[in-house]
């Protein structure tokens, strides 16, 4: 449903009514939702230049997309299916499955722009401590039937040594904060070294202390963060290596370092990261950046409604 930016107080009086009820009202939840999104959509640029306008405004793709994540669906056509019947009253009208899928594919820079702007509100950049790691996405296992994953051109062959799993497909590198709010993220092909992340992944970064696991492990690497970005790469030390972990370095990696696994717990067991469905690069790319995206915005939901940070299945369960 197409409607003007919802004001600042209309948004504050349903987080007030959403605390104050005994459960999670799922009405006004919705309603919660749906202002956030609407809110964002509004301040952005509008279309110009020649061509017909869009059928179904880029805030009604952006819920959809946010749905299928949030709500543990599996695709457009399940979300669809959910919309119809529990989500109607908050829509126009509802592209078919085939336009869709086309056109969340055409905002996945509106998507990606949205989920920015959600880590900005979060104060990801005040944050000075970093944990990091990568998740295997196969599309095919040794034990597949044969042509399963030819759809992915960038696919490779790899090996997770903590899962002991061999397969192709890609592997998520991921950034997150102390609270578990991911920060940066990239795919890669399953293929690379987790230490050929590390530029990948901490480009970016400065003056902040970075914890990984043994893959990350490389002393001219993060002497070279050290010394070019101020970016301290802390990783447990193998057992047969010289220099060992300090006791202050092994309590800031018990303490914080399996958060990144929680986070990817719930990325694949609610969001189903890795078994999005999908069939191709392009498709697969989709699904990361929504599922990120919308798991961002579940974090925002229960900022503003005091709850625990990362109990996002239970919003839309």
């Amino acid at each position: 449903m197409t409607n003007p930016a919802p004001s600042q107080d209309y948004i504050d009086a349903l987080v007030e009514s959403i605390r104050q009820a005994d459960e999670l009202p799922h009405d006004l939840l919705c309603e919660l939702l749906f202002a956030l999104i609407d809110r964002f959509c509004a301040k952005q640029p509008p279309k110009t230049g020649p061509g017909r306008g869009k059928t179904y405004p880029d805030s009604t793709i952006l819920k959809l997309d946010m749905l299928i994540h949030l709500t543990g669906k599996h695709g457009e056509t399940e979300i669809l299916r959910e919309a119809k019947r529990h989500y109607r009253q908050y829509f126009d009208k509802l592209p078919d499955q085939s336009r869709l899928w086309h056109r969340i594919r055409e905002a996945l820079p509106l998507i990606e722009r949205f989920r920015r702007t959600l880590r900005a509100w979060l104060g990801v950049d005040y944050e000075e401590l970093r944990i990091l790691d990568s998740l295997p996405i196969p599309v095919a296992l040794p034990n597949s039937r044969p042509g399963r994953g030819n759809g992915f051109e960038r696919a490779d062959g790899g090996y997770c040594a903590s899962k002991k799993l061999k397969y192709r497909g890609f592997k998520l590198g991921m950034v997150i904060t102390p609270q578990g709010i991911p920060d940066v993220y990239e795919l890669f092909s399953a293929r690379p070294h987790d230490i050929k992340l590390l530029d990948d992944l901490l480009g970016q970064a400065h003056d902040i202390i970075a914890l990984g696991d043994k893959g990350f492990i490389s002393d001219p690497k993060a002497e070279q963060l050290l010394d070019r970005q101020a970016v301290v790469l802390l990783t447990y030390r193998r057992r047969n290596q010289k220099r060992q972990n300090t006791p202050l370095e092994r309590w800031v990696l018990g303490r914080y370092r399996q958060l990144i696994e929680t986070v990817f717990s719930q990325l694949h067991g609610h969001m189903h990261l890795q078994s999005t469905g999908a069939k191709t690069d392009l498709g697969l790319i989709k699904r990361v950046i929504g599922i990120v995206t919308a798991f961002t915005l579940g974090i925002v939901l229960n900022v503003l409604l005091g709850r625990p940070l990362l109990a996002i299945k239970e919003l839309f369960a």
